[in-house]
């Protein structure tokens, strides 16, 4: 099969983000017989730790410590809600290959040499690096937090013209604490920057009306409901 294909990177407006906000993504609608890429859609921007202490650098696979929540809604409907999402995405991603996680600098899953390099902390290692500076020329302080609901990673190509509501996600962002190394952990601090949505589309009416025709026919996708609990201790009073 050949058919256009085209990457677009829409900006946030404002486009940048602060540790606790929470970031409504919404799937665009797109044109008639314009399908979006199993996988495709992501969130891109650049991590910024001024403000900070200089020697500060960002927790390896970074992009899956930033969400702390994840709502994923259909129209007035639940698909996902995930309390401590990155928790548990962060183990999910041990079980994948090697040859796929050196492939994931974007998401941030790479050596803390690099960690320190890419933020650009102020004891960053100078020398035996060459390997990791040649990264940080390609990618500098850009990553992507991959949108990686089934009903966009599992089920072939998504038609949002064909459904009769509109796919949006909630981030939860979390706290810097939680994705910045430091020695003062009063000067822990991050925020996005450049933050833009981005997705692959293909051009096809075939792949729109055979998946139009999934729609039709009744397509089920479960509800996923994950609660993490707070455990706090409680001193005994006398």
């Amino acid at each position: 099969m050949k058919a256009d294909s085209t990457v677009y990177r829409n900006t946030f407006d404002p486009n940048i983000a602060n540790p606790g906000d929470v970031l409504n993504v919404h799937v665009p609608r797109l044109s008639k017989n314009m399908v979006i890429v199993p996988g495709s859609l992501a969130l891109v921007f650049e991590i910024d730790l001024t403000g900070g202490e200089v020697n500060n650098y960002v927790v390896q696979n970074v992009t899956r410590a930033l969400v702390s929540r994840m709502d994923v809604k259909f129209g007035g409907t639940e698909l996902q809600t995930t309390q401590g999402y990155g928790l548990y995405k962060l183990f999910e991603d041990l079980f994948l290959s090697k040859e796929k996680r050196d492939s994931m600098v974007l998401e941030g899953i790479q050596s803390e040499v690099l960690c320190n390099i890419r933020s650009d902390s102020g004891d960053k290692d100078t020398s035996g690096v060459d390997e990791e500076k040649a990264l940080e020329a390609i990618y500098g302080k850009k990553y992507r937090i991959r949108l990686d609901h089934q009903i966009l990673t599992e089920n072939g190509v998504f038609y949002p013209e064909g459904l009769y509501s509109n796919l949006m996600f909630q981030i939860t962002l979390t706290p810097a604490s939680e994705v910045v190394k430091g020695s003062d952990t009063s000067k822990l601090q991050y925020k996005f920057k450049n933050l833009q949505l981005e997705y692959e589309t293909i051009n096809s009416p075939s792949l729109a009306d055979e998946t139009f025709n999934v729609y039709n026919s009744g397509k089920s996708i479960p509800y996923e409901y994950v609660h993490r609990p707070k455990i706090q201790t409680l001193k005994n009073r006398h």
